[in-house]
């Protein structure tokens, strides 16, 4: 049985570009979503270890917009799996600028929810891991957990 300290996270960084902003000027929210799933998917296949086909993302869920992000700043998007179950696993995506503050709020962060399938239904993916027992990994563990009794 593995812990979720053994898994592999992701890293990913973007340039906001002019093409990646609103009508404010800007970062997009359809562009940080996409990225914040891409990062999330990354993650997911490196923990899962499968074929990019056996992976679907189901949810995007618990995204915050905190501040805004002009065009020209760098974003780095850190990827890490939270919560795993038999067929799926939930990843939390923090994004920070390049020269973020200690201490500040990230601009954003959410989680995504991915299932395994084989043949366009869900599988055991074949991970153990088992519950972390305290700190911020429980904390994201159990939030993952009460979103899921929500639905």
């Amino acid at each position: 049985m593995q812990t979720l300290s053994n898994l592999p996270q992701i890293t990913a960084s973007h340039l906001v570009k002019s093409v990646n902003l609103n009508h404010h000027g800007t970062l997009y929210a359809g562009q940080m979503a996409e990225w914040v799933v891409e990062v999330g998917f990354m993650t997911a296949r490196a923990a899962l270890r499968c074929d990019p086909r056996r992976l679907v993302c189901i949810r995007l869920h618990g995204m915050d917009f905190r501040r805004s992000v002009p065009s020209g700043e760098t974003l780095v998007l850190e990827g890490r799996v939270v919560h795993v179950g038999r067929t799926s696993l939930s990843v939390h995506v923090a994004a920070h600028l390049v020269d973020h503050p200690p201490g500040e709020p990230f601009p954003t962060e959410g989680f995504v929810t991915f299932v395994h399938i084989e043949e366009g239904r869900a599988t055991p993916h074949g991970l153990d891991v088992a519950p972390p027992e305290e700190g911020e990994a429980r904390r994201l563990w159990d939030h993952i957990l009460e979103e899921r009794k929500r639905r």
